[in-house]
């Protein structure tokens, strides 16, 4: 009796557990696409630009890039509730480069803000020409060495495809 106890408390632990793993994941992500929609926002009218919201939405997604986003995944990501699909366990590689680019151009976001406190100016803004690395025929980028010449639009634009990559490779598709 006593081991079937034991047995039925660790069985509702790792329930609980696994529940626990799924909403915060599911919390982290809702976070980041309503930071990534305040962004969006802001460029879509400059006017509304505010310095510290920009700069506290890419930061909330900066923290929850990265190692942060990597550690939601980590053991078996196929838990019941999740969306997670197999393939991150079999590509971890590529969805641990995915959470650090993620990381990289918000990182960049927050930088953008910091050193441009009174508007949204044009220095921030895409240009002709900075179209590479976006849309699935753009050139693939390597964020640490092109952030440097990205202008924080194209930046947005590059982390919101990192996520949509990411969302496509490693997301169990459902009609």
């Amino acid at each position: 009796m006593i081991t079937l106890a034991n047995f039925t408390a660790r069985a509702t632990d790792h329930v609980k557990e696994t529940e626990n793993t799924v909403a915060a994941r599911q919390a982290d992500m809702k976070s980041m696409a309503a930071a990534a929609k305040l962004i969006d926002g802001m460029f879509k009218d400059s006017s509304s630009y505010d310095s510290s919201l920009f700069k506290v939405a890419a930061e909330t997604i900066y923290k929850k890039s990265g190692g942060a986003l990597v550690a939601h995944f980590e053991g078996n990501p196929v838990v019941a509730g999740s969306e997670a699909s197999s393939s991150i366990m079999i590509e971890h590689a590529k969805f641990v480069a995915l959470a650090n680019d993620l990381g990289i151009y918000a990182n960049s976001l927050a930088s953008a803000a910091e050193s441009h406190p009174d508007a949204l100016t044009p220095d921030m803004r895409m240009r002709a020409g900075d179209v590479i690395g976006l849309g699935p025929f753009g050139k693939k980028v390597d964020p640490t060495t092109e952030i440097s010449s990205m202008p924080a639009e194209h930046a947005f634009h590059m982390m919101l495809q990192t996520c949509t990559s990411c969302h496509a490779r490693f997301r169990v598709k459902t009609n």
